[in-house]
């Protein structure tokens, strides 16, 4: 049987999930017919609220922060999608914060939901740094990261492993016969998803007996404009015969680097093969088919808000805990090609 959640209730009762929070929450706050008609949802769906529910009527808040290092990023929209399901499905709202790729911004963004009395926040935003760590201490209110973790304390995390994931991604290739890859790696200052990747592709490398050759690899901000231009410097390096594989740490950046390639006469994957990482649903609207590592993005939204607001029931500031690794997967479309053994 599918379960009854706020959502449900309000889809029958033809209001918000919001006015179904209020009902719950503070019903002398909704008009007497709104909340007959709720009530009356209620009893036919045999509605039962959740003990999260319940201990979010305790502390009268009906709002979630997200923090996002910037809404332009083809991701963002499938993490918002599983972020936004769990918090609607218990009448919750999401208040978006973007950091538009600026540290310091990133800080206001904590002042700036913390302001506006959310119960809990979702970091997304890159590495947590000292700073990060001080004004997350200073908050009162549980943090949950996304795509990301914490080395200086044990906060709740759900990303999935970068480094293996890049490896698999890098072995994949090379199982197909292809041992001169380049890469098109992400900033390796950015040690969440930048140094990660790369330190995978180098492991598979080495594990199966290939050179690292480090005019094979370029750096970009994950983003198409920025594959483009990697896999310019890299073909000025070595040519078109210097490798028959490009293995892009981001499907922007594999699409930036596809669009290059044609325009130097190379084929995809005809004379060169790519793989992507990420999945983004672009990958499968291209021709061909971008093959890439698919992240879990709407699990992993759906897992973070799920930790957060059990934190924000108990009235804790302490969350789940630990660094939760969730599984990648492989998705063979058109642009990979196995040579001749």
């Amino acid at each position: 049987m599918k379960k009854v959640t706020i959502r449900t209730v309000a889809n029958r009762a033809g209001v918000s999930p919001a006015t179904v929070s209020r009902v719950l929450n503070d019903p002398l706050k909704v008009g007497a017919d709104t909340r007959r008609k709720v009530q009356q949802a209620m009893a036919e769906l045999d509605f039962q609220p959740s003990a999260i529910a319940r201990g979010l009527s305790m502390q009268h808040m009906d709002t979630i922060g997200l923090l996002v290092p910037g809404i332009n990023g083809l991701f963002f929209n499938e993490l918002y999608q599983g972020i936004d399901e769990v918090a609607g499905e218990h009448g919750m709202k999401v208040l978006l914060f973007d950091a538009q790729l600026d540290h310091h911004r990133a800080l206001d963004g904590f002042t700036f939901l913390k302001q506006h009395h959310v119960a809990g926040i979702i970091f997304t935003s890159g590495s947590i740094t000292d700073d990060y760590q001080a004004m997350i201490d200073r908050l009162g209110i549980p943090v949950v990261l996304a795509l990301t973790h914490s080395r200086m304390r044990p906060l709740s995390a759900f990303r999935t492993d970068d480094v293996k994931a890049a490896f698999d991604a890098t072995a994949y290739l090379m199982a197909r016969g292809h041992n001169r890859i380049a890469m098109v790696s992400g900033p390796p200052e950015n040690e969440v998803a930048g140094a990660t990747r790369l330190q995978g592709y180098r492991q598979a490398l080495t594990r199966y007996g290939a050179e690292y050759v480090e005019e094979l690899v370029d750096f970009g901000d994950f983003h198409f404009h920025e594959g483009y231009r990697a896999m310019e410097r890299i073909l000025a390096r070595v040519g078109k015969e210097g490798f028959t594989a490009v293995f892009a740490a981001s499907d922007e950046m594999a699409l930036g680097a596809i669009r290059c390639l044609a325009e130097h006469g190379l084929r995809v994957p005809e004379d060169v093969s790519v793989m992507g990482y990420d999945n983004l649903y672009v990958a499968e609207m291209v021709t061909p088919g971008l093959t890439t590592v698919a992240q879990p993005f709407q699990h992993i939204g759906r897992l973070a808000v799920e930790c957060l607001l059990q934190a924000i029931a108990a009235g804790q500031t302490e969350t789940c805990g630990g660094i939760h690794l969730l599984p990648h997967q492989i998705i063979e479309r058109g642009t990979v090609k196995a040579l001749s053994q």
